[in-house]
């Protein structure tokens, strides 16, 4: 079981560098580097992930409580997602949000779709910057989600394993200590000091 955690972390954290590096590759200039059908396939992997870190996050919760759950995040992952995430805003805010409209193309013609309907024909160049721009702020918004995917799985992990304070079996008892010479010995049995046999009737001082 603890290896599908570790599996699931991985997969999240490895679709979030992805995702962070789609998002700087539609700053290179010229056409777009990936085809726009790479922002649906990043879409369907994200929220895949997301949807079972959920259903882990939430069996977690209900025997710890969410609060406590989101405490229990390592402190390396949450960084190393935060970086990751922090590089794909960077390169939204350097590129820039999409503006003018849906890219469309019809019959060898550049189109953008106004929010209203209406078709306003572009250039090729700006047909390519708006897909880029399109693409740019859906999959930064994928890097976000999948990078919490992988925090989420971390979460529940931790709180799916043993608790060492309450598995850690508890310490053996001490043993007796014998008992000093001329210290009462009315046990049955042999003598701890001399070895001689006791018996209910004997002397209750060890007679070394």
């Amino acid at each position: 079981m603890a290896n599908t955690y570790k599996v699931h972390i991985a997969l999240a954290l490895l679709l979030t560098a992805l995702s962070t590096l789609i998002v700087g590759l539609t700053l290179l200039p010229g056409s777009p580097l990936l085809p726009r059908a790479t922002t649906f396939v990043v879409l369907g992997l994200t929220f895949t992930l997301f949807g079972a870190a959920a259903l882990r996050a939430l069996s977690a919760a209900q025997s710890i409580g969410p609060g406590k759950l989101l405490r229990m995040a390592p402190s390396r992952l949450v960084v190393t997602a935060g970086v990751l995430v922090g590089g794909a805003v960077v390169c939204l805010a350097v590129g820039g949000l999409p503006s003018g409209g849906q890219p469309m193309k019809e019959d060898g013609v550049y189109y953008l779709l106004k929010s209203h309907g209406d078709l306003h024909k572009v250039t090729r160049e700006v047909y390519g910057e708006s897909i880029k721009a399109e693409m740019r702020f859906f999959v930064t918004w994928f890097t976000f989600v999948s990078a919490y995917a992988a925090v989420l799985v971390a979460c529940a992990h931790r709180a799916a394993a043993p608790d060492p304070v309450r598995h850690t079996p508890a310490p053996a008892p001490p043993a007796p200590l014998p008992a000093a010479p001329g210290s009462p010995c009315d046990a049955v049995g042999a003598c701890e000091w001399c070895g001689q046999l006791k018996s209910a009737t004997s002397l209750p001082y060890c007679p070394r």
